[in-house]
C-alpha cells in the first residue's frame, strides 16, 4: 500500500493569522445556542468554536504589563476564550492560599472589611481612579476586561471562586451573590465579550455518600441561582427569578464550573434552569473520564443544551506524580474527546500558568508561568486542533460508535463521529493500537490518518462502500485520527 506524507494545513504553517482580525461579535452578532442545541453559535448562525485557555488568577495577580504580555502570547496563538476569576482567593502554585479579601498586585482589595472577611455586597469602589491609573480593585478589572476585548477575544469570568468562598468559607448568602451579581452586570452590561461562569471548582449541593469520609452535606444552589438574577438584573435592569422562562435571559451567555469528580457536572443541579445556557464539565486528574462525562450530557434531552469543558488536567501537572505527568499527549487526549463526545468548547491550561505565580518551585516543576507559554500542548491546541476542526466542520459532528468495532479503554479509548451532511467519518485513536473501522457512509470513501501533534496528513487506500479494516494509526505516532470523506 502506497503511502505519503502532504503538507499541513496551510493555516496552521501561520498561527498568527488565526488571532480575529475584527472583532466576532460585531462580525457575526451575540452568541446563542445553535437551533440543534448541541454547539454555541453567532446570532446570523455561525457556529462559534471555544478554543480556551486558563488564566484563573490574572485578575488577581498580575500587573497590567504582565497581563498584556499573557494576553499577547494567548491571542497570537488562536486562542479566542480567556478563563478568569475577578474574586479569587490566590492558591495554587505551591504557595498557601491567601486571605478572602486578599488585594491585587497593586495592593486594592475587591470588597470592604478586612483582609480576612469581605463584605461581598459591597465591592470598595473609589472615585478618581481609570484603568490605566487604578485607585481601586474595579478600575483594575477594567483595564483586564477592556485587554481582552481589544485582542478580540472572549472573557469566561468567573464572579468568584465558589469551592472557597461559597461551599468553603461561605462569604456568599443569597442576598449577598445577588448583590455582587447586579454590581458585576451594571458595570460591565455594554461589555460584548463577556462569557458569565458561575461556579468555581465546587459541586453546588452535595450529600455525603459514604458515612466513613469527611465530607459535609450542602447546598448551595439558591446563592448560585441568586447570583445568576443578580447578573440579569444588572445587566438589564428587569427583574426575573431563576426558574423563569424570559427573554431577559437571553441578554446573557451563561454556564456553570463545577469540580472534577465524574460524574457532576452543572447537569447534576441547573440543568433545567433558564438561565443555564450551556452545562459545564471539569475533570482532575480523571483524564480517562473525559469522553463518558462529555457525552453524558450530550444525551440528555429535555432540554439539550451544549456542553463545554471547562477545566482538564494541566499540561505539565504532577498530580501527586512526576513532574510531566501530564504530557502534550494527554492533554491532546483532552482536546479531541471533548469534541468527538459532542462538545462545544474546550478549555486548555497549563500547571504552571493557572494559578500565575512568578515564582517556578517544586510544584512548577521549576517553570514560571511566563516560561509555560510555550507549552507544546497550547500550539497542538490553539494552532493545530484549531485548523483541524474547523476544516473537518466540528459543528456537524455526531458521535456514533457505529463507525468502529471496539472502543478499547482509558488510554487505548477510540471515538467517533459522524457528521450531519453524511458525507465524512471520523475516528480518534488515543493511542497507537488497533481497531476495526466500518465505511458506513453508504459510498465510498477517501481515507486519510492525521497527526494530533504535528498536522502531518498521511493518505492511506480509500474504502469501498460498506468496506471494513482493521487499523492502527502509522508507526511512532502517539495518537491520531483517521478520516473518511464520501467520495462524491
Amino acid at each position: 500500500m502506497k503511502r505519503y506524507v502532504i503538507a499541513i494545513f496551510s493555516l496552521i504553517l501561520a498561527s498568527p493569522l488565526y488571532a480575529e482580525s475584527t472583532a466576532p461579535w460585531q462580525q457575526h452578532g451575540k452568541l446563542e445556542v445553535s437551533k440543534n442545541s448541541h454547539i454555541i453559535q453567532h446570532s446570523d448562525k455561525t457556529p462559534f468554536l471555544w478554543v480556551g485557555d486558563t488564566g484563573w488568577a490574572m485578575f488577581q495577580q498580575l500587573t497590567r504589563e504582565e497581563v498584556d504580555l499573557y494576553l499577547d502570547h494567548r491571542q497570537k496563538l488562536g486562542f479566542n476564550v480567556i478563563q478568569a476569576v475577578a474574586h479569587w482567593s490566590p492558591h495554587g502554585g505551591g504557595m498557601k492560599r491567601s486571605p478572602d479579601n486578599a488585594p491585587n498586585a497593586y495592593g486594592h482589595r475587591p470588597f470592604t472589611g478586612d483582609e480576612q472577611h469581605p463584605n461581598t455586597a459591597e465591592p470598595l469602589v473609589i472615585k478618581g481612579g481609570t484603568p490605566q491609573a487604578p485607585n481601586d480593585y474595579w478600575d483594575n478589572a477594567d483595564y483586564v476586561i477592556n485587554a481582552v476585548k481589544k485582542r478580540n477575544m472572549y472573557l469566561a469570568l468567573l464572579p468568584t471562586w465558589g469551592s472557597q468562598l461559597i461551599t468553603g468559607t461561605k462569604e456568599y448568602n443569597d442576598a449577598e451573590a445577588k448583590a455582587y451579581g447586579t454590581f458585576l452586570g451594571r458595570r460591565y452590561k455594554n461589555e460584548p465579550h463577556i462569557i458569565w461562569v458561575l461556579g468555581g471548582d465546587t459541586k453546588a449541593q452535595f450529600s455525603a455518600y459514604d458515612k466513613n469520609q469527611n465530607f459535609s452535606e450542602y447546598d448551595n444552589r439558591s446563592v448560585y441561582r441568586a447570583m445568576a438574577e443578580g447578573l440579569a438584573f444588572g445587566v438589564t435592569g428587569k427583574k426575573v427569578t431563576w426558574n423563569e422562562a424570559s427573554s431577559v435571559w437571553d441578554a446573557l451567555f451563561m454556564t456553570y464550573h463545577p469540580n472534577g469528580d465524574y460524574p457532576y457536572s452543572s447537569s447534576q443541579w441547573f440543568h433545567n434552569d433558564p438561565w443555564l445556557d450551556a452545562n459545564g464539565v471539569e475533570v482532575w486528574k480523571e483524564v480517562d473520564d473525559v469522553y463518558r462525562a462529555m457525552v453524558d450530557d450530550y444525551q440528555l434531552a429535555d432540554p439539550i443544551k451544549p456542553t463545554l469543558f471547562l477545566e482538564g488536567s494541566y499540561e505539565y501537572g504532577t498530580y501527586r506524580h512526576e513532574c510531566g505527568w501530564v504530557t502534550p499527549l494527554i492533554a491532546r487526549r483532552q482536546i479531541y474527546q471533548t469534541y468527538f463526545a459532542g462538545g462545544a468548547g474546550h478549555t486548555y491550561g497549563a500547571a504552571p500558568i493557572w494559578a500565575m505565580r512568578s515564582n517556578g518551585g517544586d510544584y512548577n516543576c521549576g517553570y514560571t508561568w511566563q516560561q509555560a507559554l510555550d507549552f507544546p500542548g497550547a500550539k497542538q491546541f490553539a494552532v493545530t486542533a484549531k485548523a483541524f476542526l474547523q476544516e473537518h466542520k466540528w459543528y456537524e459532528w455526531v458521535p456514533n460508535g457505529a463507525v468502529i468495532g471496539a472502543t478499547g479503554l482509558n488510554e487505548a479509548l477510540k471515538t467517533a463521529v459522524t457528521t450531519t451532511s453524511g458525507n465524512m467519518a471520523l475516528v480518534y485513536f488515543a493511542n497507537n493500537s488497533h481497531t476495526q473501522v466500518n465505511n458506513i457512509l453508504n459510498t465510498s470513501a477517501q481515507a486519510y490518518w492525521f497527526s494530533p501533534r504535528d498536522g502531518i496528513v498521511q493518505k492511506i487506500a480509500s474504502f469501498s462502500k460498506d468496506e471494513s479494516k482493521s487499523l492502527a494509526p502509522p508507526s511512532k505516532w502517539e495518537d491520531a485520527i483517521l478520516v473518511l470523506k464520501a467520495t462524491l
